[in-house]
């Protein structure tokens, strides 16, 4: 299950990425455990819904870590209860794959 996807960047220090939280942005201490320096960008979210999709920007030395936070995220997401997490994700990339190349 993926809850982030490398997104195409010309910089040639940072690579952007989107990935999906939760309003209470559950990742944030598993980039600051890992040591993953982070630059926020844009943030969008539904009214009704507790997930956000959040656009960053991550240096390129940091990649293989911000990647393997996001696959902890997964698991945090489960321990704190939010069973719908993984099932709101694919859907989420399942849109993402039909309408790429669209617009």
């Amino acid at each position: 299950m993926k809850n982030f996807l490398r997104l195409d960047g010309r910089s040639i220090l940072s690579v952007p990425y989107m990935y999906i939280d939760h309003k209470d942005y559950l990742a944030d201490s598993l980039l600051t455990q890992n040591h993953v320096s982070v630059r926020f960008g844009s943030e969008f979210s539904r009214d009704n819904s507790s997930y956000r999709i959040i656009i960053c920007k991550v240096r390129k030395k940091d990649t293989a870590e911000f990647e393997k936070s996001m696959e902890l995220l997964c698991n945090k997401m489960l321990l704190f209860g939010h069973n719908d997490y993984m099932e709101f994700c694919n859907n989420i990339m399942e849109t993402l794959g039909q309408n790429r190349g669209a617009a």
